[in-house]
């Protein structure tokens, strides 16, 4: 299945993540297929990573909402590894609030903008769990490669 994802659709994203978190349909398309990717990635590969903050920048808020990549419980039937916005207040043990694409218009400005750090720092906790071997991590590393 991740044979059918082209690192060359995040383009927009990319280039959305440099001028800040623009928001656009091109860049809502490339922001679905990078989640997707990634959660391939996070289900085979099964390494945590604790990413960039998404809370409020306005209110001085990054730090109460990050991305998390982790083996989340969805609802009580449902865990799975996957990418979300977390809310990552002390007693709230990175709870999944919203996939990345399900989040907000202004949230997502924020998610676009910390793409690049994302995709990086989970290649590194890769690398650094000893998979980066792994054909999921090559993947991975030909996206951080195009962020870079």
């Amino acid at each position: 299945m991740s044979h059918e994802f082209e690192v060359e659709s995040l383009r927009p994203l990319v280039a959305a993540a440099k001028a800040g978190g623009t928001l656009n349909a091109e860049v809502d398309q490339a922001l679905a297929a990078l989640e997707q990717e990634i959660n391939r990635i996070a289900a085979e590969l099964q390494v945590e990573h604790v990413g960039p903050g998404v809370g409020m920048a306005d209110m001085n808020a990054q730090h109460v909402y990050r991305l998390v990549i982790r083996q989340h419980e969805i609802d009580v039937t449902r865990h799975e590894w996957s990418l979300w916005v977390c809310d990552a207040l002390d007693n709230c043990d990175f709870r999944a609030t919203w996939p990345v694409t399900g989040a907000g218009r202004l949230r997502r400005k924020q998610v676009v903008a910390v793409v690049p750090e994302l995709v990086t720092g989970y290649r590194d906790a890769v690398v650094a769990a000893g998979k980066g071997d792994a054909p999921a991590a090559q993947r991975l590393d030909q996206m951080a490669g195009l962020f870079s």
